[in-house]
């Protein structure tokens, strides 16, 4: 009788050992696979609140001609048609209520005096009437449309830190025919895309150029240029084309950076980009991979 007791005893105990085991393993593998879904989980990093960021690409209406492609169509911004076309655009991107709306022109250098000239604009001592930039006839014109007492300069230099030649005398196509990858990066033709839709905004209304110019179609193809034509140059040697694309990268990593710099994550903020349409697919993907914005696609306001 008394060893009847000790087997059962002993089963007993076994059983309970393996049932903690098993709840055990149970809990332990339950902790892993909610470790591992952590990983997987795209929100685990989202803000408290989360900012909309929106990138507005333009043409410059007073183009200075620093871009690779120099603009061969006229343009008036202020003539009497633009400008009604530009007031129906405005209302048009108005609706997405920016709460900060960031311009093309450098933070440290332009912003205090930028925003005297705004404090001017809109106590009436500061005229816009004669002045095209599209800083002044959307940014100025949207900011204080929008009833924003302050503008944000958000740009940002990047200085070149590639091979140094002697530039006066460099010759591109001589030294890309030399390496052998001249025909490799202009296989296609990116100038005649440049002039196309340079030529574009002579018959298209304000609107209809903006929409053009946001899609993001258009934007990947200006993207492209800089992964074929520009990278290609010096590849194996100077890398000069990579550190070129480096340096425009490192310009538009600063400009959001200044932008994620002033937002404010205890509101809600709506942040308004006004940039050269160049700027957008890097800047679009930057806001895009962040935990901190949702990206809002321009047309969706100026199609409606």
């Amino acid at each position: 009788m008394q060893m009847r007791i000790i087997v059962f005893g002993i089963t007993i105990l076994a059983l309970w050992t393996s049932c903690t085991l098993q709840n055990d393993r149970a809990n332990h593998d339950s902790t892993l696979e909610q470790k591992v879904n952590q990983i997987s989980d795209p929100d685990i990093f989202i803000g408290k609140h989360k900012a909309k960021a929106m990138v507005l690409g333009v043409f410059h209406f007073d183009n200075p001609g620093l871009d690779s492609y120099k603009p061969k169509y006229p343009f008036n911004i202020l003539e009497e048609k633009r400008q009604e076309e530009l007031e129906m655009l405005l209302n048009k991107i108005a609706r997405y209520k920016p709460t900060k709306i960031l311009l093309e022109w450098d933070r440290i250098k332009m912003d205090s005096i930028t925003n005297e000239r705004f404090k001017n604009f809109l106590s009436g001592t500061f005229s816009i009437d004669d002045k095209s930039n599209e800083v002044y006839q959307i940014g100025f014109r949207l900011a204080k449309k929008s009833g924003h007492n302050k503008i944000y300069c958000s740009d940002a230099s990047a200085d070149w830190f590639g091979v140094e030649l002697d530039w006066d005398n460099y010759d591109a196509e001589t030294y890309l025919k030399s390496k052998g990858q001249y025909e490799k990066c202009t296989r296609y033709d990116f100038q005649s895309f440049y002039e196309l839709s340079d030529s574009l905004k002579t018959v298209q209304s304000l609107t209809e150029h903006f929409v053009m110019l946001n899609s993001p179609e258009n934007r990947l193809k200006d993207h492209q240029a800089y992964l074929t034509e520009i990278i290609l140059e010096g590849a194996g040697d100077n890398y000069l084309g990579a550190d070129a694309v480096a340096k425009w990268y490192r310009r538009n990593l600063r400009i959001y950076a200044n932008a994620y710099d002033l937002t404010d994550f205890d509101i809600e903020e709506r942040l308004l980009l006004i940039y050269g349409s160049g700027h957008v697919w890097q800047l679009r993907q930057l806001f895009m991979d962040s935990p901190d914005f949702e990206y809002i696609e321009p047309n969706e306001y100026l199609t409606k």
